[in-house]
């Protein structure tokens, strides 16, 4: 019997950027601000990877579950 499968696909993107700043958490706060105001785009170019997840279609593992409780009573 053939299952059913949920597969993730998650790709990551990725800058750098450089800035001035008094610290860290100000540098990290202009960049994401300059982000939230489409400064930055990433795009295509910025690809850095891809993962793939796979897990059986929840629906599927409870009725099994279910199943096997019933033949177990």
């Amino acid at each position: 019997m053939m299952k059913t499968y949920q597969v993730e696909i998650k790709e990551t993107l990725c800058m750098t950027v450089e800035n001035e700043a008094e610290n860290e958490q100000q540098a990290e706060e202009k960049v994401r601000q300059a982000y939230r105001n489409e400064e930055y785009i990433l795009d295509s170019e910025h690809f850095a990877g891809v993962e793939f997840t796979a897990k059986e279609k929840e629906m599927e593992v409870l009725h099994r579950r279910q199943k096997r409780c019933e033949y177990e009573r």
